[in-house]
Order: structure tokens, then C-alpha cells, then sequence
């Protein structure tokens, strides 16, 4: 529970200070926070990509309503809508 909680509480806050970085750069009109535009989480993981070494897959959840309340919707797939190969650098194990 104690490792949950902290989990939680982590990605809680990388939340919080990434949309404030987003909020940073001017994509949210009048702290509206509407969705981010495609190109800029595509830049995000292009950046993580290269950053790392690693592959970055971007997933959309695909969402159905759960009841009368149109704000409550469950995820019930993801569909894959972008994939970032690092290009700076690449690390190849020798044998």
C-alpha cells in the first residue's frame, strides 16, 4: 500500500508541474485547459526519445460513457497514434 500510495502521489504531481510547463509555453487560452494539440506531445516524446535511447509509443484512450452524465466516461481500449525511434544517439551492445 505504502509503495501504491507513493506511486500515486508521484505521478500526481508530474501531472501538476507538466501541465504547468504546458501552461508555461502558452497552450492554454485564460487557464483554459483544453486538450493539448497532437504536435506537441509528438515533440514531447521525440525529446524523450531522444533523450533516453529509448522508443516512445503514444497511445489515445478510447473512452465510452458510463451513464447519464456525460463527464463520465471509462477507458475501454487505447489505440496507438504515434511511435518515436531515438535519432541522436543509439547504443549498440557489443558481444
Amino acid at each position: 500500500m505504502l509503495v501504491e500510495e507513493t506511486g500515486n502521489n508521484l505521478t500526481e504531481d508530474y501531472h501538476i508541474t507538466f501541465g504547468k510547463l504546458l501552461g508555461e509555453f502558452g497552450l492554454f487560452e485564460d487557464g483554459d485547459s483544453g486538450p493539448v494539440p497532437l504536435e506537441v506531445w509528438r515533440g514531447v516524446a521525440r525529446a524523450i526519445a531522444d533523450a533516453s535511447g529509448y522508443r516512445v509509443v503514444l497511445q489515445a484512450a478510447i473512452v465510452q460513457p458510463t451513464g447519464d452524465d456525460p463527464n463520465v466516461e471509462r477507458i475501454v481500449g487505447h489505440r496507438e497514434i504515434g511511435i518515436c525511434e531515438p535519432m541522436v544517439f543509439i547504443k549498440l551492445a557489443l558481444e
